[in-house]
């Protein structure tokens, strides 16, 4: 067996949680996180999202949804209001102001992807964005299914 260091998973989660780090570096001059960012561009996709539903979509629990949305109103980037069919769900919609803050620091969001993979050709980048997604999909099915 090898070492825990050489594992898939572990190399994995190294590489994206310095992907992160480098993403929360730069986006640190508009006050937002790369989380924050995620929630931001998924409802610059689908506006009016309901917080179970940007969690699904990005792979959240409702805790952290719960927090990262509070953050974000406060900030006055999002606004939450509840729906006339159910009170209890709560949606997101994007301000202007987080319109706005948006597009200003997705072209940085871009510009970080990009310097990370550079050490990549075009074609090896397509086959590792083409595995990942393999595993994924494989760590996400039900145990008695198949690809």
């Amino acid at each position: 067996m090898t070492s825990i260091k050489q594992s898939t998973g572990f190399l994995t989660v190294r590489t994206a949680r310095s992907m992160k780090k480098m993403l929360d570096a730069r986006l640190s001059e508009f006050g937002v996180t790369s989380s924050q960012h995620t929630v931001l561009s998924t409802l610059a996709e689908n506006d009016g999202l309901s917080l179970s539903e940007i969690g699904k979509r990005i792979y959240l629990d409702k805790p952290a949804i719960t927090g990262l949305a509070d953050r974000l109103e406060k900030d006055g980037l999002v606004e939450r209001r509840r729906t006339s069919e159910d009170r209890r769900v709560i949606r997101l919609y994007l301000t202007e102001k987080g319109q706005n803050l948006l597009q200003r620091f997705e072209k940085i969001a871009t510009e970080v992807d990009r310097e990370l993979v550079q050490v990549l050709s075009s074609s090896e980048l397509n086959k590792f964005r083409e595995m990942l997604n393999r595993i994924w999909l494989s760590a996400n099915m039900e145990p008695d299914n198949e690809l």
